[in-house]
């Protein structure tokens, strides 16, 4: 392992996602000659989002879906940061984080992923459970469950009809059994945007058998604690609303200079670089790539991207 007074460049890896654990899992085999490496994350284990709607159906226990990154980064001989970052300095090329001085980086990745858009509804945020941050999400389905377990009469609302909102209702409905409400709620005109219309059909068939109501073009406008007001203006009652309403990006890249979609997702190119800095890097769910820019934001991509990334790394840090 290279000593801290041998290594001539400082790479940082920001978030403890899907491709940065590929990353940290090669470096700790073979690490890089004269790079001294640093994880900064906000908390020392990672969920893998891909078995969250398996663990939510009762299929998996929360240990069996969890990442030790802060493990896997001591043994890539990695300084371990468990914070949070709050700003970036493309010009000095620091990195700001809470409650501690800045970094300075010679090469830095992140891997962040992304956070729900909607959550400036009036009422959403404090009266919903949002699926990011997902380990957040996962350690509170458990008690979730069991308050609503033996209630009947009890409603539950997915809010977001992507991939990602129809596994969440199909597994609650799963776990819950059949007599519990489940509503899915989709402001477009049908389940599944963006995914050919064959899927669409079998996923309403599916819903139907299951006792899941579909009711598309139904975009909740507000949220109380005890009832959901639409955009049309009619009013659900919920016991429970899941928040699953499309990816925004995270607020700590605005102003930083980087090039970014209208997601707010920072551009980067095949080689997983920012736009004009080829010392940045972004992967997973907080990335735009320009070549494919309409990829969905799952885990299973940012798995994908692991081994181009350490690839693309070693080279940057090699030039």
């Amino acid at each position: 392992m290279t000593s801290s007074y041998e290594a001539s460049r400082h790479l940082i890896l920001v978030g403890g996602g899907h491709s940065h654990v590929e990353v940290l899992r090669e470096w700790a085999r073979e690490p890089a000659p004269g790079v001294r490496l640093s994880v900064v994350s906000d908390g020392p284990r990672a969920v893998y989002s891909g078995m969250v709607p398996g663990f939510v159906a009762g299929q998996y226990r929360i240990e069996e879906i969890e990442i030790d990154v802060e493990a896997l980064a001591r043994k890539a001989g990695a300084a371990w940061l468990d914070t949070r970052v709050t700003g970036l300095d493309i010009q000095t090329r620091r990195l700001h984080v809470h409650g501690a001085p800045s970094l300075a980086y010679d090469v830095v990745s992140f891997d962040v992923g992304s956070t729900v858009s909607g959550l400036d509804r009036p009422g959403v945020k404090q009266h919903s459970l949002p699926t990011p941050p997902i380990g957040d999400f996962a350690h509170r389905i458990d008690a979730l469950v069991e308050h609503v377990r033996h209630r009947s009469a009890l409603r539950l609302i997915v809010a977001g009809a992507g991939a990602g909102g129809v596994e969440l209702a199909f597994a609650f409905r799963g776990r819950l059994g059949r007599e519990p409400s489940v509503l899915l709620l989709e402001k477009g005109a049908r389940v599944l945007p963006g995914y050919p219309a064959s899927a669409a059909r079998r996923i309403e068939e599916n819903a139907a058998e299951r006792r899941i109501e579909i009711r598309c073009h139904s975009a909740v406008a507000e949220a109380h604690a005890d009832r959901v007001v639409l955009e049309s203006g009619e009013t659900v009652g919920p016991d429970v609303l899941v928040w699953v309403a499309g990816s925004t990006s995270l607020p700590f890249f605005d102003g930083t200079g980087l090039a970014r979609d209208d997601g707010g997702f920072v551009k980067v190119r095949p080689t997983l670089q920012a736009i004009g800095h080829d010392e940045i890097f972004a992967t997973g769910d907080c990335a735009s790539l320009l070549t494919d820019p309409r990829l969905p934001k799952a885990g299973v991509y940012a798995v994908r991207q692991g081994p181009p990334l350490i690839a693309n790394l070693r080279a940057r840090l090699a030039a």
